[in-house]
């Protein structure tokens, strides 16, 4: 008899719509060959039966989750088992129904994916609103405060391009204070999806240019510290030979609007044919890496099955897999 697994992270794909038509998301150029799924609210309670413990429940992925209609009853469910819940989306599908119900369940962190700090960035960046995610947050902030309550933690997700760099490092931490958020997440772009996105991915490729890159960014950290906010800066080592993924999947897995099962969401983008990207100068593939569905089989057997047991074993051994060998994840370090 298999028992129900104890997890650090399960990332769930509660929708694989997306908007998102700048030439930095993958979307923008497999439009035509996208699959556009919900994952059902009934597969997604029984994957909660299968898991007796789990740390962080996330819901991201290709999509906006905000695009399945239950994902309030999964964010609910997801506290109730309770993990700390964390929502990532655009915003451009957030209403009043959506802030009322994270504020009354106490969803612990929604991030906001910003589509800029200015009107001319937020142009640049089609299929998101710097805008929309604006009026959401304050739609966040008027809810807690009429309940009185500190949660969910306000937070955005940011891109740093090679062109934008220094002036947005500079911009960045009073654009997050003025417009109300109390955490952030800072990457540059090191990997891109289309010929057009190359010239503006930012990959350090010695260590003298690394050390630079990540003095500006510590900086930001200290600077947005200053004014009161959380700031987590990471960048691509592209100088350094070395191999740890940071998706920790040996205690983690990913869950697909379509109900399959990935060790993570880079080995399950949802087009067909297989999507490529470019990192480092290189063309790679993303590896199409389904474990199961849940449509035909329990969450626990997917995980126990050999094969499966052995690719977490050579992660947890810092031994890349095939599939993950040369991913620009496994070069990613914390400023």
């Amino acid at each position: 008899m298999i028992g129900p697994l104890v997890l650090d992270r399960l990332v769930v794909e509660a929708s694989s719509r997306s908007r998102a038509e700048t030439g930095y998301t993958i979307h923008a150029g497999h439009k035509k060959d996208w699959l556009d799924h919900d994952l059902p609210l009934p597969l997604f309670t029984e994957l909660l039966r299968d898991v007796a413990a789990v740390s962080v429940i996330r819901f991201q992925g290709w999509g906006d989750p905000l695009a399945n209609p239950d994902i309030l009853p999964m964010l609910a469910m997801a506290k109730r088992a309770k993990a700390r819940v964390e929502l990532v989306t655009d915003a451009a599908r957030f209403t009043d129904d959506h802030a009322n119900a994270l504020v009354r369940d106490r969803v612990d962190q929604v991030l906001f994916l910003l589509a800029g700090i200015s009107e001319e960035a937020n142009f640049r960046r089609r299929g998101t609103s710097l805008f929309s995610v604006l009026d959401a947050v304050n739609r966040l902030r008027t809810i807690r405060a009429v309940h009185q309550s500190s949660l969910p933690e306000i937070a955005a997700r940011y891109t740093l391009t090679r062109s934008g760099f220094a002036a947005e490092c500079d911009q960045l931490p009073e654009f997050l204070a003025r417009a109300g958020f109390e955490a952030a997440s800072v990457r540059l772009l090191s990997y891109a999806t289309g010929p057009v996105a190359e010239d503006d991915t930012l990959v350090p490729t010695t260590e003298v240019v690394y050390a630079r890159v990540r003095g500006r960014l510590q900086r930001l950290i200290d600077e947005s510290r200053e004014r009161g906010i959380r700031l987590d800066g990471r960048l691509v080592n592209g100088g350094q030979t070395r191999f740890h993924c940071p998706d920790i999947p040996g205690s983690a897995l990913f869950v697909a609007a379509d109900a399959t099962v990935s060790p993570c969401p880079f080995r399950n983008v949802p087009v067909s044919p297989p999507a490529s990207y470019r990192f480092h100068g290189q063309e790679r593939r993303f590896p199409h890496d389904v474990r199961g569905s849940l449509h035909t089989t329990p969450l626990t057997a997917i995980w126990n099955d050999p094969e499966y047991q052995e690719f977490r074993f050579k992660h947890d051994t810092d031994t890349p897999p095939e599939g993950c060998v040369g991913c620009w994840r496994s070069f990613l370090t914390a400023v």
